[in-house]
């Protein structure tokens, strides 16, 4: 072999083997990576009282993010913020009925209740409020969400049962009927693969049904005759592409999906959850516990389970959750594995009591986790969980001068100190005899800037590490220095006082308030502009010459409005207050934040006790009662992202403020909002899920405001007397900008009837029918009066004007004559008297005063008495007419001058006849008879003269019948019409 070909296969064993090495190292690192322990947020979900410490006995979360649960209360749904029953006015269904299982699918909330000969299924239509009711044979024991989009249900005694929205509840097969299936008893649980394939728990056994066939092993268990080691019953099975997990009350087993055979089994201590990651098994186990971890089969996570208050009830981890819902007696918990570091960050139970009742002025925290804090009670050091007193002094201020020494602010005597961070040893600066008080510190150049009690000092770097404090500058009208930030080419002080300006010439200018004094105690930088922390001022935005630009107050949600420390990171400020700790969301115009659900957020936070740890990306305030580690994940969550999505949780219908309003719990379902007649009151109630952190949200109604309103998640929004018409409602997070996030639905206001355009439209044709009908009125009126005055004309034309010619004519041929004729005046006499009656009779047809029915009677019997005074006999006869009491002018006129016609021809043409007059008012008609015997051998006659004529004219003007008769004894008018 030459010695280039003896190199070349040299080269490549070597390769070989390094390629061999680097694959093993890849393997080994991703071992250790999947043994490597877990992170967990373990909190418990704030459910509002009376539900925070209540117990739990069933959960399950729907495709909406919603989490319902049952107590012994009844069914509830949980949206994030607030709880509402689950009513749905069913008799059958109360709100208090507690179901065994509860399960969401496909838009409907199935209940299941076990009777004694089955288990009743109650099924709610979310999309239509519709109840089906249903018997199985027994309780449910599983269910599987099939790739078919069917939910198949198995119960106790091992029979399938099929719901989908098309279809609903049909029964499936049954496995007893499987050949190879040899077992008639109750079953444990089941569960079902991906492929299809059901596995069957029971008696500590697995049974594989597919395709028809049944597929089962007799294993034994390992210990099966030592009467110690006894399963009881699979209350929970889990499955991976490989393997099954069974976990009993005392234990668990691993069972190869492919042969059935037991491949591990642990009796102990119980486990109480287990979820599946990465497609390996997780076992929870309490503490160190008995169990060791196996690395092909399953993972052991110790888990601190005292955070769990209450024995565990169940828990649910849906698929692709990344979070596990564990419900207890004592509440309801969420438990988020693997979840991003943050959470109190360096925190730990020996500084929360060792610094417990201290009231901590000043810290700083190095690298290493050393932590240096100041406080009345003296200066502290705390490493690990051992801590001791440095010195009986009150530190007020602490900043880093080097990688081992720090700068100390000292309340009086020499004003400032260092401290060595190896040692822990503590050296004075020479005070040159002056009482010295160290508030602030800030760092310049080689030197640093102190702040002090009416005086500023420059700390001057000497060498050999002395330093030298001169007296910048003394004004009796500075306060005490809060905190001192470099500008351009000076300083703003803020003082208890105010805020100055001192430039380098040690020129000093107060610049803010001009016309007032308050303590300005800390100053933040945002942009341009500034913030200010101030004495019962709250905080105040400011720009670079002091124009105030916005304030925010204890009403805007800052929890006190004297403002100690503020600190700015990842577009959230953190305010330490007098009430606690406030942090607002700069991206979303100055959103509050709400708090974690813990009382040390609320305890009074001291002037400058602020520090960050920047190794930790960690706040630290100092307080009056210890150190406050906040929750800077929580405020980060909180904040929120782009794509936070809030949706409508339930809304509220009322009409009066008297009886409580209706509320749907699934009005989200819905297209539109609409708001029926009758409802005067709405209110809307918005959730952001179980995981949204944020609490403040925007909203809006465009056709009223375009203008954003704030309101809080646990709040409803309220609408009084909403005018008819559509509405378009929006909503979002402060944090959401993009519009396609944004909450839009349509409010629709239906209006009454008389507030809809098909009444407007009637009422206006209604309104012109009356104008028309008014002017038909007053046309017709004008009518009756210019027909009146025709017939008044008329009839003093025919009556008077006959009369006169007559008197004219009888004085004309007394004047031919020359001499009185005795036969002329008796005629001219009876033409006047004539004249005078029909004039009288004129006058009283058109009096209003005679409209009743006893004048026309009393006048029909005047005038016949008159006329008549030589009939043999007279006989008036009225009837029915006490039923009316006013008759029209023209009926009343037309009627009498009818009769007088005829009573005027009887007296004309008959002597001493015999005269009947009768008027009878029947519910068939109004009858008018006016009849007279004709004198023997007098020749029979129709009388078709004028008279007969008026009386037929007279008749039609009121729409009546005129019959005449004569059979030569008896000459009879008849006049019929509707009845009076």
């Amino acid at each position: 072999m030459t010695p280039a070909r003896d190199v070349k296969n040299r080269l490549v064993f070597f390769y070989a083997m390094g390629i061999r090495v680097f694959a093993f190292l890849i393997l080994w690192l991703a071992t250790l990576a999947a043994d490597a322990q877990t992170t967990f947020n373990l909190r418990k979900v704030d459910l509002p009282a009376p539900f925070k410490y209540t117990e739990i006995r069933a959960v399950r979360q729907d495709n909406d993010g919603y989490t319902w649960f049952t107590t012994s209360q009844g069914i509830w749904r949980y949206d994030g913020t607030d709880v509402q029953p689950f009513d749905i006015n069913d008799p059958e269904l109360p709100q208090s009925a507690v179901p065994d299982v509860i399960y969401c699918y496909d838009g409907y909330i199935l209940l299941f209740f076990d009777v004694s000969h089955g288990s009743r299924m109650i099924a709610y239509d979310t999309f239509t409020a519709k109840t089906t009711k249903y018997l199985l044979d027994e309780h449910p024991v599983s269910f599987y969400n099939s790739p078919a989009g069917k939910l198949l249900i198995y119960s106790w005694k091992n029979k399938l049962w099929r719901f989908s929205r098309k279809d609903l509840l049909v029964k499936g097969d049954d496995a007893a009927r499987l050949r190879g299936w040899g077992y008639n008893g109750v079953i444990d649980n089941v569960i079902v693969d991906k492929d299809g394939s059901t596995y069957v728990f029971y008696k500590q056994k697995v049974v594989k049904l597919k395709d028809g066939t049944v597929s089962f092993n007799n294993d034994t268990l390992t210990r099966a005759h030592d009467p110690g080691f006894k399963f009881s019953y699979a209350k929970n099975v889990l499955c991976s592409s490989a393997y099954l997990f069974a976990r009993f009350p005392n234990g668990f087993i691993i069972y190869d999906k492919r042969t059935l055979k037991k491949l591990y089994e642990y009796l102990g201590v119980d486990i109480p959850i287990v979820y599946l990651e990465n497609d390996r098994f997780v076992v929870l186990q309490s503490g160190a516990g008995q169990l060791k971890p196996n690395n092909k089969l399953f993972k052991v996570q110790a888990f601190p389970y005292i955070g769990i208050t209450g024995n565990i009830k169940t828990y649910i981890n849906e698929p692709g959750a990344n979070r596990i819902l564990i419900a207890t007696e004592k509440g309801l918990f969420e438990l988020t594995p693997n979840a991003a570091p943050g959470n109190n960050i360096g925190k730990t139970d020996f500084f929360d009591q060792f610094f417990k009742d201290k009231s901590v002025r000043c810290m700083y925290r190095l690298s290493n986790g050393k932590l240096y804090a100041g406080t009345y009670k003296g200066f502290y050091v705390a490493d690990g969980d051992n801590a001791r007193l440095i010195a009986t002094l009150a530190i007020y201020s602490i900043t880093k001068i080097d990688e081992n020494t720090l700068l100390l602010g000292i309340e009086g005597a020499n004003g400032f100190a260092t401290v060595d961070t190896r040692t822990d040893r503590l050296s004075f600066i020479d005070s040159k005899g002056r009482f010295i008080f160290g508030f602030s510190l800030l760092k310049d150049g080689e030197d640093y800037i102190a702040g002090g009690a009416y005086n500023v000092y420059r700390l001057k770097k000497l060498t050999g590490g002395q330093w030298d404090p001169q007296l910048l500058l003394h004004s009796d009208s500075l306060g005490n220095v809060k905190q001192i930030m470099a500008m351009d080419d000076h300083w703003w002080v803020a003082t208890s006082v105010g805020l100055f300006n001192l430039d380098r010439n040690n020129r000093l200018k107060k610049i803010f308030p001009l016309h007032e004094s308050y303590g300005v105690y800390a100053i933040q930088r945002d942009g341009n502009n500034f913030w200010l922390g101030t004495a019962a001022r709250g905080l105040i935005k400011i720009d670079k010459t002091c124009k105030i630009l916005s304030q925010l107050k204890f009403s805007d949600g800052l929890a006190g409005d004297f403002v100690y420390s503020l600190f700015k990171t990842n577009g959230l400020l953190y305010a330490g207050t007098n009430g606690g700790l406030s942090v607002f969301n700069m991206n979303a115009g100055m959103q509050a934040i709400n708090p974690p659900d813990d009382p040390q957020y609320s305890e009074e936070l001291n002037h400058s006790a602020i520090f960050y740890d920047e190794a930790r990306q960690q706040l630290i305030f100092g307080g009056v009662n210890g150190l406050l580690f906040p929750d800077m994940d929580h405020y980060a969550s909180a904040r929120g992202r782009q794509s936070d999505v809030i949706q409508l949780s339930y809304v509220k219908k009322g009409s009066n403020g008297v009886a409580p309003p209706a509320t749907d719990l699934f009005a989200y379902l819905e297209k539109n909002i609409v708001l029926d007649p009758g409802y005067l009151f709405m209110g809307l109630k918005f959730s952001g899920g179980l995981q949204s952190r944020q609490h403040n949200f925007l909203f809006r109604i465009t056709e009223i405001d375009t203008l954003w309103h704030k309101s809080n998640l646990s709040n409803e929004i309220s609408f009084y007397g909403l005018a008819p018409g559509t509405y378009t409602l929006q909503a979002r997070f402060p944090s959401v900008i993009d519009s396609k996030y944004w909450f839009k639905k349509n409010i629709v206001v239906v209006p009454h009837f008389y507030q809809s355009f098909l009444f407007k439209l009637i009422m206006v044709l209604l309104i012109g029918l009356m104008i028309y009908a008014a002017w038909l009125y007053r046309i017709s009126k004008i009518r009756g009066e210019h027909l009146l005055r025709t017939t008044i004309a008329s009839d003093l034309h025919d009556e008077i004007g006959s009369a006169l010619t007559r008197i004219s004519f009888s004085s004309e041929l007394m004047n031919i004559k020359q001499k009185l004729d005795s036969k002329v005046v008796e005629k001219i006499s009876a033409d006047s008297k004539g004249a005078i009656a029909s004039i009288s009779d004129i006058i009283w047809s058109v009096d209003a005063r005679n409209d009743t029915t006893d004048d026309l009677l009393l006048r029909i019997r005047e005038h016949a008495g008159n006329m008549l005074e030589n009939a043999a006999a007279l006989h008036i006869d009225a009837r029915g007419l006490e039923r009316v009491t006013t008759l029209p002018q023209l009926m009343r006129q037309n009627i009498y001058l009818v009769f007088k016609e005829a009573i005027n021809n009887i007296a004309r043409h008959n002597v001493s006849p015999e005269v009947w007059i009768m008027l009878d008012n029947q519910p068939a008609g109004m009858t008018i008879m006016i009849k007279n015997t004709i004198d023997a051998g007098k020749e029979r006659s129709t009388y078709t003269g004028q008279g007969l004529r008026n009386m037929q004219m007279r008749a039609k003007r009121i729409k009546a019948n005129l019959d005449i008769k004569n059979d030569g004894r008896v000459f009879s008018i008849t006049i019929r019409m509707r009845r009076w």
